[in-house]
């Protein structure tokens, strides 16, 4: 039998996540940082395996926390890029930046932005 005091409340469940929320949203600026320097200094060319195993890890994180705490836009999009960066994942060599790749990572860029103007 459950009880409604054994029923965690909304309010309550939304004050218990708040530091999980607020240390998330820190995170972001970072991610935001390193795909912004893939733009500007990898979009073109063959960029290392390590830069690209480094956004696969940054949306690995995001795609698994972000819907938890409310970002359901931005762990969609980190979902896509981790499946498009998973070849990149053990590769020693890399491969090319394809155009859905690039697309992906613009749609990621869009909702870490969004996401952090949301708090």
């Amino acid at each position: 039998m459950t009880f409604q005091t054994d029923v965690p409340q909304h309010a309550d469940l939304a004050a218990r996540l708040a530091p999980i929320r607020a240390h998330f949203i820190g995170t972001l600026q970072p991610r935001l940082a390193r795909l912004e320097e893939f733009f500007t200094s990898y979009a073109t060319a063959h960029p290392a395996p390590a830069v690209m195993r480094q956004l696969q890890e940054d949306a690995h994180k995001m795609r698994g926390v972000a819907p938890t705490l409310g970002f359901e836009a931005l762990g969609r999009a980190a979902g896509i890029v981790d499946e498009l960066l998973e070849p990149w994942h053990a590769s020693d060599e890399g491969g090319p930046v394809t155009d859905a790749l690039r697309k992906g990572l613009s749609a990621l860029h869009v909702e870490i932005k969004a996401a952090m103007a949301a708090v």
